[in-house]
């Protein structure tokens, strides 16, 4: 048994024991409770804030609690705060003490209160990977740099990764589904395998395609989370939290469809998702691979090597007088990094390996 005597009010409401007397009606609990109390009687300030707290946590766990509510409770206790504060020094004696504990028991309750309410609401990506990592074996890249990063997926699928932004997906993609976990912001090109899903989970929502390209962005510290779609189809679903795996279509179903030039907006701490048609940026200059094209009538290679340098972040190595002005017809937005580049070379007889970050082009010419 605890040594109760040392304990602050945060100690008591994370104690398992005291926890466990606040949540039930143990006969056992309320008698050691009710005695301690007797024997030490000037801790009942402390024991009474620490019994409002476990009570708030557990308020939070049955119900939904919007920012307007946090938001509304914290001007209430800082108002209360002011008011103590402005009576002064001299008469500050004569605040009671049950007031200084609500104004305390308020404010620790309110942190608590906020901090379950975004674990609930936002799951971790740790918790997401944790529970991914009992059935595979993970890769997890994190881009630490100010420019975006190129990943090659298992079944031959990229994501550009913005920074700060994680992925984690496994070495083989399974039979069934491919899975991967973000959080921050990527963008996807998807091959497609309408037998094997792509699902993509961050942040209670779970988006799901077939062979498309789209935009996930699922910051862990932001309000919302946005998936945008620039060619396909996408469904996105809303989820409780850790799920993972092949959903029901019948979920889905209950879901948002988004087409091209739609995005499916999910606010934390709410329950439903919002489909909007996406705005296109007032002063954009194309740059991102989200607003480029790729489609290519008589382009020499030197101008798609340069178009598809400055998209996915990576070098081109090649012989511009031999293959740079090779020309090619082709059509390839929405297409991954390894098969626009397959096509590519296969159209000017080449071939392409990646090594040290750079795409390597060797080819005869197409003379």
């Amino acid at each position: 048994m605890n040594n109760y005597l040392h304990f602050s009010t945060e100690d008591f409401a994370q104690d398992e024991y005291f926890i466990g007397w606040v949540a039930s009606t143990n006969i056992e609990k309320e008698a050691f409770w009710q005695n301690w109390l007797e024997t030490y009687p000037f801790k009942r300030m402390e024991v009474e804030a620490a019994r409002q707290l476990v009570l708030i946590a557990q308020r939070a766990a049955e119900s939904e609690i919007s920012d307007y509510d946090i938001q509304v409770l914290k001007e209430s206790v800082f108002e209360k705060i002011e008011t103590i504060e402005n009576k002064g020094k001299r008469i500050a004696w004569k605040v009671p003490l049950w007031a200084a504990a609500a104004v305390v028991t308020a404010l620790l309750g309110l942190a608590l209160l906020y901090n379950f309410t975004n674990q609930r609401s936002s799951p971790k990506y740790s918790q997401l990977v944790s529970n991914a990592s009992k059935k595979y074996v993970l890769n997890e890249v994190e881009n630490k740099s100010k420019v975006t990063m190129l990943v090659n997926l298992p079944d031959g699928s990229s994501a550009i990764l913005r920074k700060g932004s994680k992925l984690s997906y496994p070495n083989h993609f399974g039979l069934e589904a491919r899975e991967v976990f973000l959080t921050g912001e990527a963008f996807f090109e998807i091959v497609r395998s309408p037998q094997r899903p792509f699902y993509v989970y961050t942040n209670e929502v779970t988006t799901k395609v077939l062979g498309t390209s789209f935009n996930v962005r699922a910051y862990q510290d932001d309000k919302e989370v946005l998936v945008s779609v620039k060619t396909g189809r996408v469904s996105v679903l809303k989820t409780s939290g850790l799920e993972t795996g092949p959903q029901e279509e019948k979920n889905f179903s209950e879901g948002l469809m988004l087409l091209p030039n739609q995005q499916a907006v999910f606010e934390k701490g709410q329950t439903n998702l919002v489909k909007q048609t996406k705005s296109q940026p007032g002063q954009s200059d194309g740059r991102h691979i989200d607003q480029m094209r790729f489609e290519y009538n008589e382009k020499t290679i030197a101008e798609i090597f340069s178009q598809l340098e400055q998209a996915y972040n990576i070098s081109f190595v090649y012989d511009s007088t031999v293959i740079g002005d090779c020309p090619v017809t082709a059509s390839l937005t929405g297409e991954p990094f390894n098969q626009k580049l397959n096509l590519i070379c296969k159209a000017v007889r080449a071939k392409y390996e990646i090594v040290n970050g750079k795409v390597i082009v060797t080819g005869d010419g197409c003379k």
